[in-house]
Formats: structure tokens, sequence, C-alpha cells
């Protein structure tokens, strides 16, 4: 029984940088079997060897072939996994207020509010 919506019964919440459940046990099955997602992408993006493993139809038999990923695979495997490395960005709300219009400012102020020397606010 929640108490609304957006609110919890647990008024502290999750600690930061504490996992749900479901991505720990995803995590840990993920690497009982080998490479993580992240590390599959980064092997392709790199341009790294890979195996590929076919059956031949006429004999049965597993075959492996060596083969490189294209430039275009490259790429979009590196789209896919900047994720995991850099996170987009948050976006800032500017609450500040402007008192004066650009062509009130001098050169000289201009320049001390770029260097950040000086109090530029009033």
């Amino acid at each position: 029984m929640g108490v609304g919506p957006g609110k919890s019964n647990n008024p502290r919440g999750r600690p930061p940088g504490v996992r749900n459940k479901l991505s720990r046990e995803n995590a840990e099955r993920a690497a009982a079997t080998g490479l993580l997602p992240h590390e599959i992408l980064l092997s392709f993006a790199r341009g790294e060897e890979q195996i590929e493993r076919s059956v031949n139809p006429v004999t049965g038999e597993v075959v492996e072939h060596r083969v490189y990923p294209t430039s275009d695979m490259r790429a979009q495997c590196a789209n896919w996994a900047a994720p995991y490395f850099a996170p987009k960005l948050a976006q800032v709300q500017h609450r500040g207020s402007i008192s004066r219009s650009a062509d009130q400012v001098s050169d000289d102020e201009l320049i001390k509010m770029a260097v950040g020397d000086g109090d530029e606010r009033e």
C-alpha cells in the first residue's frame, strides 16, 4: 500500500550506488557466463578479431571462421557502448537573471566575466 504517486514508504530511499535486486542478479548471471555486453561491444568497436561458429549443413560439423567487424559495425558498436562509459549529461535549468544587455557591458567587463575575475553580479 503506497502513500501516493511519486511517494514511498521508505523516506530515505535506496542508498546511492546500490543496484536493485534484478540488476544485481542480471549482472551476476552475465559475469558467470563470460563477457558482459559492454565488453562485447568494445571488442567489436576496437575491430578485434571475432570467432563465428556455424554448422556445415552437409557434414554437420561446427566450423569456426575468424572475422573482423566492418567500419560501419565498429562505429555502431562504439555508439551503443558509449552510455556504459559516458552517460548523457543531465539538463540544467538556468535560474539566474540578466540585469544589463550585452551592449551595456564594456569589453573589460566581458573579459573579467569570461575569466571569472571580479564580481559581475549586481
